[in-house]
């Protein structure tokens, strides 16, 4: 076997002492997903839409095919096969108790590519999920287990790549594992912002009122005979008695501008006092969601500011914080001055701060939202089941949890059968279920009806006992379309040496699923989404003489369109 190089390890036994886990993370169990030198351009528990980020983002300088390594001995447990989200993902697992992973990778070496393609013949199926025997595919550190691609949801060639538990499947920073990037940049604080306590505007609008704070202003200086404008940092902030909390706009270069990393460590300090503390090592995927509790998912949708709130919001569950005394949350009743440190961190200790001076005062500075009020509304609690309806032909459903906190949820039926639920600007947790009853003269077409949200794109659908039902990840407007058009298809390539490519596509509802024929008998073809396309090579040699292709083409609701073409084979 060839040998390849373990990359410089760092230990964070200091750091760790002070998690939730209060152990060390194994530092000499592991190498470099890659041979060489890495570049590291998405790090773990990045904010990303809707999610955190679950592992690492290497560059391949661009390239598919770049060789990938297995980081220690183990075993492969699972390979997905998918156009959406990791792609084509290999899942090695070690002794020591975790699983590391491998995604959008492009493709595999012969005994695993093997395996892959004899259980898709099996199942006549390009897309599987399949769980190798324990003894079947058995790795070794540095062996060549897949090469780097950018299948499913990636936006550029690249390695994601994570290490996770193996008992409970939660990510953990690779980075805590001896991973070495170069990072000597520390993270940056460009904007903060304040929060006020206010429960009955959090309930009518489904956040915390907040606004920016102002940190510095200018003032013009001579300096020898020219004047010069300069920032000045303002001296004091006077806020009106009352409850209180940060959030802040942060971002991290690691060795030049733009490469805007994550933030691991963020604390707040109130006259020196620790009273907020965040590590971000590790989450549940069941937990993925409350990305959007943890961010101001309100200045998200508004204009993209991804924004830390330095406070636990209500319905937060994630296990970031232990010693995080008042939740962040501060009261200013007194005249006196209070110095506030806000401290971000990164994974190597780049740190930076800024100092916030606040006095209270009765004619002070008052943080408050607008807040909208609605006669068509119902007051949802966040812990149990709510279901209701408008008329006798909608109905929805928040399941409990759902919200992350009680809310006065507005609804209403705008014109025909189009029907607004909440505000897209409050977060949830849980899909929320939207129910169309269907009319009598819609009924034999049933199985072609998708439920769609204001934007025109459709939601996952299902029929039963006469309506027609759907799970929407946010609040917005819906409507019920029929989509009994099929889908197209492409001829690109018909046997170029064998090789196949088509271009197909669905005007509603969604690709589905597709069958490849030679004379009848199932070919494999592989499936490219972002670009629309199958395409693969025949694996036996097509014998001289006339053949009939055919590939069917099925979307979501089950429309299907054929293509058949007689070829021959000289």
């Amino acid at each position: 076997m060839r040998s390849f190089a373990i990359i410089t390890l760092v230990l964070f036994c200091g750091i760790k002492s002070q998690s939730q886990t209060n152990s060390c993370y194994p530092q000499n169990d592991f190498i470099n997903p890659m041979q060489g030198k890495i570049e590291i351009i998405g790090t773990f528990c990045e904010l990303r839409p809707n999610h955190f980020h679950g592992g690492l983002d290497i560059r391949t300088g661009g390239e598919i095919g770049r060789p990938i390594l297995s980081i220690a001995d183990g075993f492969v447990s699972r390979i997905n096969i998918s156009s959406i989200g990791y792609g084509k993902a290999l899942y090695i697992t070690h002794k020591n108790g975790f699983t590391s992973v491998y995604a959008h990778l492009s493709d595999f070496p012969p005994e695993i590519k093997w395996y892959i393609e004899k259980n898709q013949y099996h199942l006549q199926k390009w897309d599987a999920e399949l769980h190798p025997e324990t003894d079947l595919l058995q790795v070794k550190q540095g062996q060549l287990v897949a090469y780097s691609g950018n299948t499913g949801g990636s936006q550029g060639p690249h390695l994601h790549f994570e290490i996770r538990e193996t008992e409970t499947e939660a990510p953990v920073n690779p980075l805590l594992f001896g991973l070495k990037m170069n990072d000597f940049i520390a993270p940056d604080i460009s904007k903060v912002y304040l929060y006020s306590y206010d429960t009955l505007a959090k309930r009518n609008n489904g956040h915390f009122p907040s606004d920016g704070i102002q940190l510095y202003t200018t003032q013009i200086v001579k300096v020898k005979k020219k004047k010069k404008k300069i920032m000045v940092p303002i001296s004091e902030q006077r806020l009106s008695f009352g409850r209180y909390a940060f959030g802040a706009n942060i971002k991290d270069d690691a060795t030049s501008a733009g490469d805007n990393n994550g933030v691991n460590y963020l604390q707040v300090y109130r006259d020196g006092e620790l009273i907020y503390d965040c590590k971000m090592e590790q989450f549940l995927f069941s937990q993925m969601r409350m990305h959007n509790n943890y961010i101001d998912y309100r200045r998200q949708k508004e204009g993209g500011i991804k924004m830390h709130k330095l406070f636990i919001d209500e319905g937060n569950t994630l296990p970031f914080y232990k010693t995080s005394k008042t939740n962040g949350w501060f009261v200013i009743n007194d005249t006196m001055k209070h110095e506030f440190k806000i401290v971000v961190k990164d994974v190597y200790g780049n740190t930076s701060y800024k100092i916030i001076n606040i006095r209270g005062s009765a004619t002070g500075r008052n943080i408050s939202d607008y807040m909208a009020y609605n006669k068509n509304h119902m007051h949802c609690k966040a812990n149990i089941d709510n279901t209701y309806a408008i008329g006798d032909r909608f109905k929805f459903t928040l399941a409990k949890n759902t919200l992350y906190g009680d809310y006065k949820l507005q609804f209403y039926k705008n014109y025909g059968e189009n029907y607004t639920i909440g505000n897209d600007l409050v977060p949830i947790d849980k899909r929320l279920e939207v129910s169309f009853k269907l009319r009598e003269d819609q009924m034999r077409l049933s199985s072609k009806f998708v439920v769609c949200n204001v934007y025109g794109k459709a939601c996952g659908t299902k029929y039963n006992n006469g309506w027609v039902s759907a799970g929407v990840k946010e609040f917005g407007t819906f409507y019920l379309a029929l989509d009994t058009i099929k889908p197209s298809i492409s001829a690109v390539v018909l046997n170029r040496r064998g090789y196949f490519a088509f271009h197909i596509n669905d005007n509603l509802s969604g690709i589905g699923d597709f069958d490849f024929y030679i004379d009848d008998t199932w070919v494999l073809l592989d499936y490219e989404s972002k670009a629309s396309l199958l395409f693969g090579t025949v694996p036996q040699p097509i014998p001289a003489g006339k053949h009939i292709v055919r590939l069917v083409v099925y979307d979501e609701r089950n429309n299907q369109r054929t293509f058949t073409k007689e070829i021959t084979i000289l």
